[in-house]
């Protein structure tokens, strides 16, 4: 039950939510394609891991200012390299991990809302440290369920909004975000051929730092993206290569 060296692809579907509390919500659903790599070296219970993960689909805008639109092309891509080791016990093994993440997202909001407001486009990134566990347990089929929680702290962020895309002169805006985590969660049933069970990734990031935002050239106002909780969950199916 320890860490093995190989290769594995998964395929996942799952509800999307991004929500700016109070101001506005992104909701849709995304279909994802994972890479990942590990390397073990069983002798020192120990292995390295890399992850490549994209996903994607279309989610629908709604705010109690601006209205609402459907049909914005959202996605993501998302990469980690990883370093763990596996703790034995009598009947389970649990794997202990860290390393660093890396994570593109573009939402596509061009166009005109049901109140008449302009969109644009957002892109969002994060580089963040994993630090998560890893329970397997053996069953009496010989197949295993595994369990795994991770806490993703946010070392730094940066979001980009083109208001430019609005045609009505603003300046884009560049912000900041220093403060936030995230959690993943993942439960699934695995036998020697494929692995398949459900997740949830979640973030919570706080509000940016304070820019100012500029109308043809001249200083129009303060802009931040607020704070803001992103929820995914699904069903993944993995099989190794």
């Amino acid at each position: 039950m320890t860490t093995q060296t190989g290769n594995e692809i998964s395929l996942s579907l799952g509800s999307y939510k991004y929500e700016e509390p109070g101001l506005m919500s992104l909701k849709g659903l995304k279909s994802g394609i994972e890479l990942r790599a590990t390397k073990a070296y069983s002798a020192r219970l120990t292995f390295l891991r890399g992850e490549l993960r994209y996903a994607g689909g279309t989610v629908d805008y709604s705010s109690n200012s601006t209205g609402s639109s459907s049909g914005e092309p959202d996605w993501y891509f998302e990469g980690r390299a990883l370093i763990g080791r596996d703790w034995l016990l009598k009947t389970a093994t649990i794997s202990t991990y860290t390393g660093l993440g890396y994570r593109f997202l573009l939402n596509d909001g061009r166009g005109i809302t049901s109140t008449g407001h302009a969109g644009y486009r957002r892109e969002s990134t994060y580089i963040y440290l994993p630090m998560g566990v890893i329970f397997r347990t053996g069953l009496n089929s010989g197949d295993e369920m595994i369990g795994s929680l991770e806490y993703d702290h946010l070392l730094s962020g940066n979001q980009f909004s083109k208001l430019s895309d609005t045609g009505l002169g603003y300046s884009d805006l560049d912000s900041k975000q220093t403060e936030g985590y995230g959690m993943k969660l993942r439960l699934s049933y695995a036998t020697a051929r494929w692995s398949a069970g459900p997740y949830l990734h979640y973030w919570n990031i706080a509000d940016s730092a304070i820019n100012p935002v500029y109308r043809n050239g001249v200083l129009y106002s303060y802009g931040l993206e607020p704070h803001n909780k992103t929820t995914e969950i699904g069903f993944e199916l993995r099989r190794p290569f």
